[in-house]
């Protein structure tokens, strides 16, 4: 625990018409006490104000750009969301609010800006400037911060003049991390008395991180359970006389029973016991509101969970996430306890610009990395796209598939893992989905650049292989196929795609043919554990023509992060894994491309729906999608209108 004091000299607090902070809490306040059986607050009963501000998952969007694009965009960025930031803290102030900005992870990766910092290691990284020139008070680490390796991390975390966190990770490679926080601030109670207020500070991410990113922490890095170390932190923070304890929580709100390895674990984090605020994330949702209702446990209105005041501020710079909170106590001598909260999500508008002074430190890594993207790479004959990656094989999908068992095909060619049937398993990396309409990968006819090559390959992903039984490589297919809604023969236009499952986690199996019937329950629930009776939904499958023994087996070109299983499953032992060179995928797609197209084997179509006659399901896509229906001609498809946040809706024939 590191104590980190800082006094803010804040006014006492004072009315304002304009903005309804306290008004508000003061009237949550007195509902509750009219609901309870308890007397009224008393009259001297001190109270202070505190605002916390969020960010999470901002995947170094700095400013509002497509890097893969090349192009600026009206999308969400830090620089824009510095706008809604200086604006909170200028009404907290306003009312004698005490005001703290928060980042929960998941920050220095996500881009071709953050891949071109790690790789050059350009200096400064403009990501860390920006948020010391906003002045966030704490930031904590998602897993994807680990993706450049250790010593980027450790030289980012030292740039920083806010404590990082980390209280369930430890590693002698980060001297910087810190296992909480305390910070002390200079307060000004509702009395007009001068205060000392401690907030603890708490930080944690899946344990899975470990398995994801081990090509960077085997050996380096140790992660322990997130819920424990939580647990344990804010039991020494209280110990050590925080009056507060605030939870940066790098995991989402789990939307099923995942299991066992459950990922999302927010509400177990909202119910320790001395923890008063949760900042969640991960899954790039937001919360409170729609996204979360199916959520067990948690109001999607209020934004409490056990009632645990959280906020989840999407990604990107989307939303900030506020949560206004009152303390009081009967004394002086009396500890603060929490008598009230507010938690809101401020979403960015279209009129909000962005904040110059943060965009523009973003200048010269912006033009360097441009200037990168912009080099040659390779030539393709026909344009490509993913428009419909999640309706029929794609184009992209069939190349990533090939550039893998390119890679694996050299890897083993002296080898006697060589004379086992190799095939590559492939997900497409843009589908639309929780990113939205843009989120769709087009590759055009003739030169490709790094720019594409940054789009085909968004994370730095290695291509390992894995040994997998024709069984095995079933149960496979069945969990990929979960993405699918089961469709029911008596009802038209049903989605196709659950949005609760995001794209990347659909893996085809390119060197197999096989069929999927949509109409057919699964296998498998949505945590992946069979299901007694059924059958499943993936048939015939077969490989070079003949069925596929459940005892054969097959090299299977995968990324280590599927490996390590991520995308919620893990369809093999850690023994499969017979391949783990350090072979980078993008390295690889551009061997791969470099190849006359002559000696490039584009493999076939691996899958494809059973006929399902009558049936009807809609797709979402981009709306330029619109101008490609001939490549799914074989499903009918009938443009239907657009939704709210501007997908094409098309109706498919199955």
């Amino acid at each position: 625990m590191t104590l980190f004091r800082v006094g803010e000299g804040l006014p006492t607090p004072a009315r304002s018409d304009g903005y309804d902070f306290v008004r508000k809490l003061n009237a949550s306040i007195m509902d509750s006490s009219k609901t309870s059986s308890a007397a009224a607050p008393r009259a001297n009963v001190e109270r202070l104000y505190l605002r916390v501000l969020a960010t999470s998952d901002l995947h170094m969007q700095l400013i509002a750009y497509d890097y893969v694009k090349d192009r600026q965009t009206d999308g969400e960025s830090l620089a824009r969301l510095a706008t809604l930031i200086r604006s909170a803290r200028s009404e907290a102030e306003s009312m004698g609010a005490l005001c703290l900005l928060l980042d929960n992870g998941d920050t220095l990766q996500g881009n071709p800006l953050g891949a071109f910092l790690a790789k050059t290691e350009f200096q400064p990284n403009p990501m860390v400037t920006a948020m010391n020139t906003l002045g966030y008070d704490a930031v904590g680490l998602g897993n994807h911060d680990f993706d450049h390796g250790i010593a980027h991390l450790a030289r980012c975390i030292q740039a920083f003049d806010a404590p990082v966190v980390g209280s369930n990770v430890t590693s002698k490679e980060l001297p910087g991390l810190t296992a909480s926080a305390l910070l002390e601030r200079d307060v000004q109670t509702t009395a007009g008395a001068s205060a000392s207020l401690r907030i603890g500070i708490i930080s944690a991410l899946p344990k899975e991180t470990a398995t994801w990113n081990r090509q960077q922490l085997d050996g380096l890095v140790q992660i322990d359970p997130p819920v424990s170390a939580l647990q344990q932190a804010a039991d020494q923070l209280k110990s050590d006389g925080a009056d507060i304890v605030i939870a940066l929580a790098h995991m989402g709100i789990a939307l099923f029973d995942e299991g066992e390895e459950a990922q999302n674990r927010v509400a177990e984090v909202a119910a320790l016991p001395h923890v008063d605020v949760v900042i969640a994330g991960h899954t790039h949702l937001r919360f409170p509101g729609p996204d979360h209702q199916s959520a067990a446990g948690a109001n999607s209105d209020t934004g409490l969970i056990s009632g645990t005041p959280v906020v989840m501020p999407g990604s990107g710079g989307s939303d900030l996430g506020v949560i206004d909170v009152c303390l009081q106590r009967d004394t002086p001598e009396t500890p603060w306890a929490v008598s009230d909260r507010v938690v809101t999500l401020r979403p960015l508008t279209e009129d909000i610009r962005e904040d110059p002074t943060v965009a523009t430190l973003a200048d010269d890594a912006h033009l360097a990395t441009r200037k990168h993207l912009a080099q040659p790479v390779a030539r393709i004959t026909e344009p490509m796209h993913s428009y419909f990656a999640l309706a029929s094989p794609s184009p992209v999908t069939a190349l990533m598939a090939a550039a893998k068992r390119y890679a694996i095909a050299k890897a083993v060619e002296a080898s006697d893992l060589a004379q086992l049937p190799l095939i590559a398993a492939a997900a497409t990396p843009a589908t639309g989905g929780f990113d939205g309409p843009g989120n769709f990968i087009t590759l055009p006819s003739g030169q490709l650049e790094q720019r594409h090559v940054a789009g085909l390959v968004p994370y730095a992903n290695q291509v390992w292989a894995v040994k997998a039984t024709g069984a095995r490589i079933a149960g496979w297919l069945e969990r990929s196929a979960l993405i699918f809604n089961v469709l029911r023969q008596d009802r038209s236009d049903q989605m196709l795609i659950d949005p609760k499952v995001p794209g990347f986690r659909y893996d085809a199996l390119y060197g197999l043919h096989y069929k999927i019937d949509l109409t057919a329950p699964s296998r498998f629930d949505a945590a992946g554990r069979p299901l007694p009776g059924e059958r499943g939904r993936v048939s015939d499958i077969t490989w070079q023509g003949a069925p596929v023994d459940p005892d054969q087996e097959f090299l299977v070109a995968v990324t280590d992060h599927r490996a390590g299983g991520g995308g919620m499953f893990r369809p093999f032992e850690e023994d499969d894994i017979v391949v783990r060179d350090n072979a980078p995928l993008d390295r690889a797609l551009i061997d791969y491309l470099s190849l006359p197209s002559l000696e490039r084997t584009v493999p076939a179509a691996p899958w494809q729906f059973r006929p399902a006659p009558g049936v009807t399901a809609i797709l979402h896509t981009a709306p330029n999608a619109l101008n490609h229906l001939d490549d799914i001609a074989h499903m009918a498809p009938e443009p239907c209108g657009f939704t709210q946040d501007g997908f094409a809706r098309l109706r498919l024939h199955l």
